[in-house]
């Protein structure tokens, strides 16, 4: 159960990714990645605090589940609460592209 629920976060995450970094025709570019995560990081300091995380909430249709599943995974990738960086977060999307799990957190 706890395996589904982290694989199901994951594809949230993931989908919310290429939402964002798709173009009017829908297509994936280069960059997308950068781009996403430099529309999170508002305060471009290359990591992303717990509110910049779940501003990726905004972009799902059930806003207060995705919230609440975002958190869930942010407590986990970040226990020290100082933000998770930029490879830690690149990480997290490709690892649920290959349904590994989520990677372990920064240190």
């Amino acid at each position: 159960m706890k395996a589904c629920w982290a694989l199901g976060c994951m594809i949230v995450v993931l989908s919310l990714a290429v939402v964002a970094g798709a173009g009017g025709d829908g297509k994936k570019r280069k960059g997308d990645f950068e781009t996403f995560f430099k529309k999170l990081d508002k305060d471009m300091d290359g990591k992303l605090t717990k509110a910049e995380f779940l501003k990726m909430a905004d972009y799902a249709k059930e806003k207060a589940q995705a919230r609440r599943k975002l958190a869930a995974a942010y407590d986990k990738l970040d226990p020290e609460r100082k933000g998770i960086a930029k490879d830690v977060f690149r990480r997290l999307l490709e690892s649920s592209k290959t349904s590994d799990g989520p990677p372990a957190p920064s240190k």
